[in-house]
């Protein structure tokens, strides 16, 4: 079975967080030092700076406490270490879905499915206020696209198809049952990656969280990482899935 290495989990995320972090520090300067009706131009190598300082501080907040999390894997303190990442100024949405997921990877690889720490992050309900997918095309391509994913065997006959129909009605994540896909993981995220490109989805910035709930696979982001750093750039069984969506 494939185990994705914990320092690719590392390197992964901070990867993301560093995009978010220039991002954020790239728009905090500018606002803080534009002054209207002035021609006041802030300097690159200010921005840089502050955002290689950021970059090292989270690097090391990262590691240390994903460290902290695998040496004892309690729920009190998978808590206390998240409470300190989401209490750090400069820590986006964006960034806390990834560090959570990633969280959930590092776990796994390190033999740790079993433990407290793993459990909680799993059994992480919904916000209330989270929402599914809404589905942007006529509804009877949504109908056929479940067809099409039986009839190949990615959804299994235990799921409906108003359970289907219920997971991209843009309503609350919490009332979404999960629909028992068939397919690898890998294949399954790709799917969503597809309906997204193809605008039958928006992805959000909780997307990663939407699909580990529709379809209880866990770290989205390590899946995808898996399929889009293969030799092929694509999963197993990818033709199938491109054929559906180009008859939807």
């Amino acid at each position: 079975m494939y185990k994705v290495k914990k320092q690719n989990i590392l390197m992964m995320l901070k990867f993301l967080i560093n995009q978010e972090l220039q991002i954020f520090h790239t728009k905090e300067i500018d606002n803080k030092y534009s002054i209207s009706g002035d021609k006041f131009v802030v300097s690159e190598g200010l921005k840089k700076n502050r955002i290689a300082e950021r970059i090292l501080h989270w690097n090391t907040l990262i590691k240390k406490s994903f460290d902290y999390v695998v040496n004892t894997p309690t729920k009190d303190v998978l808590k206390t270490r998240l409470k300190l990442i989401k209490q750090t100024p400069d820590c986006t949405d964006v960034m806390y879905e990834h560090i959570t997921d990633a969280m959930k990877g590092y776990l796994e690889v390190s033999n740790l499915g079993s433990s407290e720490a793993f459990i909680d992050l799993m059994n992480v309900s919904p916000n209330k206020k989270d929402v599914t997918f809404e589905w942007m095309s006529g509804i009877n391509h949504l109908e056929q696209l479940f067809q099409e994913l039986q009839a190949i065997g990615l959804i299994g006959k235990e799921s409906s198809l108003n359970h289907f129909k219920k997971a991209f009605s843009g309503g609350l994540l919490s009332d979404v049952e999960q629909i028992n896909f068939t397919g690898t993981n890998t294949l399954i995220v790709y799917l969503f990656d597809k309906m997204n490109e193809h605008r039958l989805i928006r992805y959000s910035i909780k997307h990663n969280k939407v699909i580990e709930v529709i379809t209880g696979i866990t770290s989205v982001a390590q899946t995808r990482d898996k399929y889009l750093n293969s030799k092929t750039g694509f999963p197993k069984g990818s033709q199938d899935v491109d054929n559906i969506l180009d008859k939807v």
